[in-house]
């Protein structure tokens, strides 16, 4: 929620926590008894989709506000990786034990159990994904730049998701030149991945447009360190910025 309190007009987390809280409540009420796993998972489906009728955003993808989750909710539009957090979420709390699963273009969710995993897509009204499908989500979001594997079925970190998210809004503020929002995202990004030369760099190039040119030189000097000043890149952009 921190990622994205500038977009909020009230960051504090509570009121979306027990929004979450209610749709698992509701649909504790209407697991199956006795237990049937598919029957559980049809009605997931079915309260997120039909009731709840989160879509996948197509006519606005690209807008910021499809990557934050209290105005997904109020919405019902969202990117890939938002739409699945709220699935993972919501189906933790029912007890299932749902992972993240980020295919190159698209994320998904998956389900694990004792003799495999089952795979769904959120941005497409939860449907089932197979391998098959798995590949054919990746070639469309890369054009076909990316052959799909079977290793890019396997789970996430909750960092990774988050890391992912948050890289999705800072693309985002960065091609609407929003400048005070793509530093909020960058100093995130350097929260969750400390060790990484790439986001002081990324930060750096936001430093720059917002005119701290002081703050970028400290960001790339950091980045210069993490990299053992092994990038001829970083070491020239800070000439240019220590001669500006």
């Amino acid at each position: 929620m921190w990622t994205v309190a500038p977009m909020l007009a009230d960051p504090d987390p509570s009121p979306f926590l027990k929004e979450l809280d209610a749709w698992a409540f509701e649909l504790a009420g209407r697991m199956p008894l006795p237990w049937s796993l598919h029957k559980a998972l049809d009605a997931l489906n079915h309260f997120l989709t039909e009731e709840m009728g989160l879509r996948g955003d197509i006519e606005t993808y690209d807008h910021p506000e499809n990557a934050v989750l209290p105005l997904v909710v109020a919405s019902k539009r969202g990117l890939p990786i938002a739409l699945s957090i709220l699935w993972i979420d919501v189906a933790r709390r029912l007890g299932l034990d749902a992972v993240g699963i980020a295919l190159p273009g698209h994320f998904i969710t998956g389900l694990r159990l004792d003799l495999g995993t089952l795979y769904f897509d959120p941005f497409n009204r939860c449907r089932a994904v197979g391998e098959e499908d798995a590949a054919l989500l990746v070639s469309r979001a890369t054009e076909g730049r990316i052959t799909f594997d079977a290793s890019m079925l396997a789970p996430v970190s909750h960092r990774a998701i988050l890391t992912r998210l948050t890289r999705n809004l800072h693309i985002r503020f960065l091609r609407n030149q929003s400048w005070n929002d793509a530093f909020w995202a960058t100093t995130h990004l350097v929260l969750l991945n400390p060790g990484d030369p790439l986001v002081y760099r990324d930060r750096a190039m936001v430093q720059v447009k917002r005119g701290d040119i002081q703050g970028a030189l400290g960001d790339l000097l950091i980045a210069q360190s993490l990299t053992g000043n092994q990038d001829p890149g970083i070491r020239e952009w800070i000439k240019r910025l220590e001669k500006s």
